[in-house]
Order: C-alpha cells, then sequence, then structure tokens
C-alpha cells in the first residue's frame, strides 16, 4: 500500500544530517510512498549531499535561515534555547496548513530540542506519529550545552508520550529513552546506513594517489569534520608510535574543522610533516574518490550515543575499519570479523589493531568484504524505511 507521508525536520540540512534526510526520503519514495517535506525556510537538505564538503564549510545565507544561522553561533545558549522553544509557533501554523491541504497517513520528525508542536497537532488530529531520535535532552559533553536540561526533558516526555514510534540510531538512545518511560517495544534501533550504488563502479584513483603523496604506501586515514571529541590528537600519537616500524605508512587527514590548527602543531612537534596529509575541506561529491585511497581507516573516538555516517562510508568503499568499542560501534560490529575494535582512549590496543592490518593484506581484505556484505545485508537506507512503514503498521 502507497502511504502518503509528511517528513519535517528543523536542521540546517547540511553534512551528515542533510545526507541522511535526503537518504531516508529517497528510500521511502523508491519503495513507492509519496513524501512531503517540510524544511525549515530556505533549507534544501536534497542539494547537501553534492555541494557541502565533509566538514562544515562556510555558507551564504539569506533571511530567516542566516539569522537562525547566527543565533546558533552568535547569540548566548539561553537565548538560542529560549529561540528553539518559540519555533514550535511556525512549526504549529505550517503544519496545520499542511495538513488541512492534504491527507497523510503519517508524520515522519527529526527530533530537536523542545519541539513538541508536530507531535500535538498529529494527537489531535489522529495522524500516526513516528519520531526519528538522533539525539536526546542530557546528553553529556554536548558541543552546544544545554542552559534548561529539566525544561528541555519536560519538553520531551510530552514529545515522547504522544509518538507512535520512536527510531533510534543506537541502543544506547534506546536505553535512555526507555529509562524515561517509553514502552520498549515502541523504541527501535536503525542505525545509520549507506548507498552502494553511489559507488558502483568507482576504482582507485592513481592521480589523486600521485598529488597527495601516498602512492605506493599504506594509507591510514580518518574523513569528516575534526570535532574535539573525535580525538584526531590520539590518532596522531598512535601513528607517530606506528611509523618506525612502516616506514612506507601515510595518514591522510580528510577534511577540516577546529582542532586542525592543534593538530598541524602536534604533527610538526613530532617531525611528521612528511607523513601527515591534511587534505583541507573536501567537497562532497569528491569525498569518496579520497576514500578509496584509504588501506585502513581509523575512528579514534566518537560520542557514546551516535552512529557515524562515515563509518559505513568506509564500510561501503571497501576499507577495514578500526574502531572503539562504544555502544553504536558495537551495534554493527563483531571484534575481528567486520572490524577490529579496541577499548575508548586505549591507545596501545588502537595502534595493535592497526598493525595488525598493516601486516596482513588478506586480513584487510576478509575485514573489509566482510563489512560490505554485512552492509548489503542490513544497513541499506532500503531497510531503515522499511523498518520506518513496519513501526506503522504495528502502532
Amino acid at each position: 500500500m502507497s502511504l502518503r507521508i509528511l517528513y519535517h525536520h528543523r536542521t540546517q540540512g547540511r553534512g551528515a544530517e542533510g545526507l541522511h534526510i535526503a537518504s531516508v526520503v529517497k528510500a521511502l519514495r523508491d519503495l513507492g510512498h509519496s513524501v512531503t517535506v517540510i524544511s525549515p525556510p530556505g533549507v534544501d537538505p536534497f542539494s547537501a549531499p553534492d555541494a557541502v564538503p565533509a566538514g562544515r564549510s562556510p555558507q551564504v545565507d539569506g533571511g530567516i535561515r542566516r539569522l537562525w544561522r547566527l543565533l546558533s553561533r552568535k547569540a548566548p545558549n539561553w537565548l538560542f534555547e529560549l529561540a528553539e522553544i518559540a519555533y514550535n509557533l511556525p512549526t504549529w501554523l505550517r503544519l496545520r496548513r499542511a495538513l488541512s491541504e492534504q491527507r497523510y497517513d503519517l508524520v515522519y520528525e527529526r527530533y530537536a530540542f523542545y519541539l513538541v508542536a508536530s507531535a500535538l497537532l498529529c494527537a489531535r488530529r489522529g495522524i500516526p506519529f513516528i519520531l526519528e531520535a538522533n539525539e536526546v535532552s542530557g546528553i553529556e559533553n554536548r558541543v552546544r550545552p544545554q542552559s534548561f536540561p529539566r525544561l528541555c526533558a519536560w519538553f520531551e516526555r510530552r514529545l515522547f508520550a504522544r509518538c507512535t514510534s520512536i527510531q533510534t540510531v543506537s541502543s544506547n538512545l534506546r536505553e535512555r529513552i526507555v529509562r524515561r518511560g517509553v514502552a520498549p517495544e515502541r523504541v527501535d534501533v536503525s542505525p545509520n546506513a549507506f548507498d552502494l550504488s553511489v559507488v558502483k563502479g568507482r576504482v582507485r584513483s592513481e592521480a589523486l594517489a600521485e598529488r597527495l603523496g601516498v602512492s605506493g604506501c599504506q594509507v591510514i586515514g580518518f574523513a569528516g569534520w575534526f570535532a574535539r571529541w573525535d580525538r584526531l590528537d590520539m590518532l596522531v600519537s598512535v601513528f607517530s608510535g606506528i611509523i618506525g616500524r612502516h616506514t612506507d605508512a601515510r595518514l591522510l587527514l580528510i577534511g577540516d574543522g577546529a582542532v586542525a590548527p592543534e593538530l598541524k602543531t602536534q604533527v610538526a612537534r613530532l617531525g611528521l610533516q612528511d607523513r601527515v596529509i591534511f587534505t583541507g575541506a573536501v567537497p562532497r561529491s569528491e569525498v569518496y574518490d579520497y576514500i578509496a585511497l584509504l588501506d585502513i581507516a581509523v575512528l579514534p573516538h566518537s560520542n557514546d550515543f551516535g552512529s557515524p555516517v562515515v563509518m559505513f562510508e568506509f564500510m561501503g568503499l571497501s576499507v577495514p575499519v578500526v574502531a572503539p568499542r562504544l555502544s553504536p560501534i558495537l551495534d554493527v560490529h563483531v571484534d575481528g570479523e567486520t572490524a577490529l575494535l579496541f577499548d575508548p582512549l586505549d591507545e596501545g590496543q588502537c595502534e595493535a589493531a592497526i598493525e595488525r592490518l598493516l601486516g596482513s593484506e588478506a586480513l584487510r581484505r576478509r575485514v573489509a568484504e566482510r563489512a560490505r556484505g554485512m552492509l548489503q545485508r542490513d544497513y541499506t537506507w532500503k531497510r531503515n524505511a522499511e523498518r520506518i512503514v513496519a513501526a506503522l503498521e504495528a502502532g
């Protein structure tokens, strides 16, 4: 049966979030469902995958979008959160108009702090409401701390109570939501995914390898926005211990971010300038060409609730992954089978895992092939879209 679905979000629709939105919508449409997307004014998540660097790049905005970005970057945190609460009013008006003009079988929304208008409106009209929760209130060490966590939790309880189903990206988030009183059967884990068709026929670019100075080398790397919680300083430190035994190894850091200057200082201090390559921001349309140069992909660290999109990109490009034993990683991988895992922030274990892969091309190939097979079987956007429809039917 074809469904009419209204997809609502409050994000800037860029980077990983834009890719996620566009991929879910495309997968639902490919299943034969009609999907209408309501985004904040001026936001188009469908342009993001091909136009945004692997990270966060400067962007020219106008109107309401520019005001929202200025608030998020420049305003005191408490003022930005008040603006988030106020956003419920335009959300209510826009969705009420949309629901009056068209009959929908489902409203699907990406979680945002304090956003409860959609759920209240759907409850009033008897329309099923499914929430996609990529985070929840009360998470420690967020890039943007919360000013009013108790108030946010109050909004959140009212939101969760009105959900037909909640789709989370990790078991950690599921446990947090269940602890807040939501029935376990109403919360499903649906990690991020990857569309293998976007890399079909893609081959390693020797010209790019030559330009970056990694031709003929064993390339270890990372791709994405260089956030502090990624602990790329740890990866540089681990690499400095490896290079003496593997003189042909190179560290390729794909992307850019706030900690890049600190990393470059660290690299210079360790005398690794000719062994560590910083690409700078890379257009999204070219990112996979860079990732394809890697022999080993490393996630030195992450948060314990989010599902790293880049991990699935590594898997899709048949690059073996070394990653920490964090909940979102363990939701997907089996140590020694589909990835090599280490205890979080344990440099020795991380170094040993990389060494194992450097020393065995057969192991690299075996781990990469198993991970790609698992990805093709279990972690496609089509499977995620099927879980959304199944949750509606179960509700």
